[in-house]
């Protein structure tokens, strides 16, 4: 059992470090590489603040996009490591345990409607076709990648339009009907409403660094609490909220492309959209995949984006706040 146990802890670490390695090669030559070598002209860009021209924005945006993916990768990457560190020694504990008599027993909490599964899935599948079209194109001259790609550039120009759209319309959709439920249920109440009552809207940004350093703490000292988390923990809430922010600067860029060109505005849209893509894609490979499906307790797979549902047991453990809310709710 316990040569078993360092096999599978062996090949998580290995998937990890294949998933971390690509998202920082991406980093490296998409971001870092650009950004050294446009280190020479930024303080002539920061000083300029020529903002009447188009050009300077196409550098301004280049130069702040690239840092602010070095800035979101750095501490995703230790949000992952802190959490491979402390639970290596528990590989496969959950996965094992919803499988097991033991598991199947436990009292199964719905943690995701089928709404949210679908939503989920069919974002799954445009962000892959946006993934894949947007990077042939844009690398369709290069000799090395033109090998892999069996399609002519018009198809890959469509597929990505298509996928965008669907994409678009998704999230526009979902913060519709969030927004109004959220709204009437603030008006039936007099605007009081808690917070707390949507815990989607429990994130703010310095409990994502507090948690990285509790997260440490815990796995190197005992008398560092453990971070307590309601329904979502900071990962997800994060990713949530940028789902927005990507696609505001992807979509509308992206739409404004497909009717006027990515020369529109001296490139100012396709270096928004450029460099967003690399930000989303690099985040979804290194952290949500990486912390999702390969955190040693889920690993290999969490399902939950599946089956939607979630064993009592792990809910007390990962989700405390929760699980305190569902007892006092009589709901378990």
């Amino acid at each position: 059992m316990e040569l078993r146990r360092a096999a599978l802890a062996l090949v998580n670490l290995v998937a990890a470090a294949i998933t971390l390695g690509v998202s920082w090669a991406i980093v490296y030559y998409l971001a870092w590489k650009p950004l050294m070598e446009m280190s020479p002209r930024i303080p002539e860009i920061l000083t300029t603040l020529n903002v009447t021209s188009t050009l300077w924005w196409r550098d301004f945006l280049a130069l702040f996009f690239d840092i602010l993916i070095i800035l979101v990768v750095a501490p995703g990457t230790l949000w992952v490591m802190a959490h491979l560190a402390v639970e290596l020694r528990r590989v496969g504990e959950w996965f094992k345990y919803e499988r097991s008599p033991e598991g199947r027993q436990d009292k199964w909490v719905l943690r995701l409607t089928v709404s949210q599964r679908i939503q989920h899935i069919v974002m799954i599948i445009t962000f892959v076709i946006c993934m894949i079209t947007g990077f042939a194109m844009h690398y369709a001259n290069d000799p090395y990648v033109r090998l892999y790609i069996f399609a002519d550039r018009e198809t890959f120009v469509t597929l990505h339009i298509i996928s965008g759209f669907v994409m678009g319309v998704l999230v526009i959709a979902h913060f519709t009907y969030y927004a109004t439920l959220f709204l009437g249920i603030a008006w039936r109440n007099g605007f009081r409403v808690a917070v707390s009552s949507f815990p989607i809207f429990r994130f703010y940004t310095l409990s994502y660094f507090k948690s990285l350093v509790q997260i440490f703490g815990w796995g190197f000292s005992g008398r560092v609490q453990r971070p307590r988390y309601h329904k979502y923990d900071n990962e997800q809430l994060f990713e949530y909220w940028a789902v927005y922010w990507g696609i505001a600067i992807l979509g509308i860029p992206g739409l404004l492309m497909t009717l006027w060109g990515p020369g529109a505005l001296d490139g100012v849209l396709w270096v928004m959209h450029y460099k967003e893509a690399i930000l989303a894609v690099t985040f979804i490979l290194l952290v949500h995949i990486t912390y999702t499906h390969f955190r040693p307790t889920d690993f290999p797979i969490n399902l939950v984006f599946i089956h939607g549902r979630m064993p009592l047991k792990r809910i007390k453990e990962d989700h405390p706040e929760w699980y305190e809310e569902l007892v006092r709710g009589g709901r378990v």
